[in-house]
């Protein structure tokens, strides 16, 4: 073959080679390659008293139509007990833009409790690959105890739609034992926020006698699990668990008599702090 001939082959073959590429690109969108898209903090941590916290997803190159991201949830944190998302299942990230986020409301409330997670997964529907799709917070309880003054009790709940649950401490209680229903009382404290759990304090200082613990279901529309935990002199992490029906918006459980004794606290006189057996002292109906 002459060296002309051998030149135009080899022209040839760079200018087909050439052609096979710009249409494998083509084939793939115009040019553009599937994004990559990464947590930018996997792991981070925050105060409950922070209010908001986010999780940011970048992509390695902004995408020429909007891009759905769905996820789930999980952790040790409570869904609208201990925080709430903006979104309930997915984040979009806008056409021309490399990131979008999804911002969590942080509940600063007053129980005494453990640090807790929310962990997130991402997931799309294949237009976009993953470097990263899952990330951590660590929210970081701001509550010391009071137990060393008192008997603090601390009112949570379980996940699901947003309810309100308040929790308050009395004494001087007038029941009617025939109809079950509270008649009068003294109010000691009480803790109502409309978002986060509670936690109220009957103190060592208080005048001795006999007090009531009362949860309200001040609104929702589910039925709810929630739990008392009780911690004080001689008290140590005394839990009673109950549930409230979706029916029972509006009534509040009367939980006691608890005796105290200076900074003694019993189920009733004489007998050992212990809020399973709880149950037998319990009066259920609407406060008057």
């Amino acid at each position: 073959m002459k060296k002309t001939e051998l030149l135009l082959f080899g022209l040839f073959a760079i200018l087909a080679a050439s052609i096979w590429v710009s249409c494998k690109k083509d084939s793939n969108g115009g040019g553009s390659k599937t994004p990559s898209a990464s947590i930018k903090d996997t792991s981070q941590t925050v105060n409950e008293n922070v209010s908001t916290a986010t999780i940011t997803v970048n992509l390695s190159a902004a995408t020429s139509q909007a891009l759905k991201l769905n996820f789930t949830l999980s952790g040790t944190a409570i869904l609208n007990g201990d925080y709430a998302p903006d979104s309930a299942s997915s984040i979009t990230i806008p056409a021309g833009s490399s990131s979008g986020t999804l911002k969590f409301t942080i509940y600063d409330d007053p129980a005494t409790e453990p640090n807790k997670t929310i962990h997130v997964k991402f997931s799309s529907t294949g237009n976009v690959t993953f470097a990263t799709s899952e990330g951590t917070i660590t929210v970081q309880d701001n509550d010391p105890t009071r137990a060393s003054t008192g008997l603090q009790t601390d009112l949570s709940w379980d996940a699901g739609t947003l309810v309100d649950l308040d929790l308050f401490a009395v004494n001087n209680v007038v029941i009617d034992t025939v109809q079950g229903v509270v008649q009068s009382f003294n109010l000691v404290d009480s803790s109502e926020n409309d978002k986060g759990f509670e936690s109220v304090l009957i103190k060592n200082t208080n005048p001795d006698g006999d007090y009531y613990l009362v949860v309200l279901y001040a609104d929702g529309t589910r039925t709810v699990n929630f739990t008392l935990i009780s911690n004080g002199p001689n008290v140590s992490n005394a839990s009673f668990p109950d549930v409230f029906n979706s029916s029972d918006v509006g009534a509040a459980y009367f939980y006691g008599p608890i005796n105290k004794l200076g900074s003694t606290y019993s189920r009733q006189s004489g007998a050992i702090f212990n809020l399973s057996q709880m149950k037998h002292y319990v009066y259920r109906g609407r406060v008057k």
